[in-house]
């Protein structure tokens, strides 16, 4: 009984919510470098899937037996391909030092009503690693 709740909990760990709307920040970076780091570091995301679910697979028979450990992995084959795929990217970022910086509400509200050049101005401010209220207060909109 054993193998089996530890499955469960790996099985449980693969549906856990995906990382929701961010930007990669690092101090003194922009739009364009953030953009040209997360397409360089987009090439590593079907493998990282890839790995995840092999791995699942690998660890789904050893604790949960031939049968009952990949019918959980396939089950759930989807998230953990997504989750490596979003873990692989981050691990690329993080070694060209950008690290995920999730957004509040208000800043997706934010980026959801400007467009053009502000918007791009808000981009640039959160990858930087600043806050909404410090570009409120460096337009003047504080």
């Amino acid at each position: 009984m054993r193998p089996l709740g530890i499955l469960g909990l790996l099985s449980l760990a693969a549906c856990g919510d995906l990382p929701g709307p961010s930007v990669p920040a690092q101090p003194g970076q922009n739009l364009q470098s953030a953009r040209q780091a997360v397409y360089a570091c987009s090439a590593n995301a079907a493998r990282g899937g890839q790995n995840a679910v092999v791995s699942s697979y690998v660890g789904g028979v050893l604790f949960g037996g031939v049968l009952v450990g990949p019918i959980i992995v396939a089950s759930n084959e989807g998230n953990i391909r997504a989750h490596g795929e979003a873990g692989a990217v981050d691990r690329c970022l993080n070694t060209r030092g950008f690290e995920r910086r999730d957004l509040t509400p208000a800043e997706v509200q934010a980026l959801n009503r400007l467009s053009g050049t502000r918007r791009h101005q808000l981009l640039d401010h959160l990858i930087s690693g600043q806050s909404l209220e410090t570009f409120n207060a460096s337009a003047g909109y504080a």
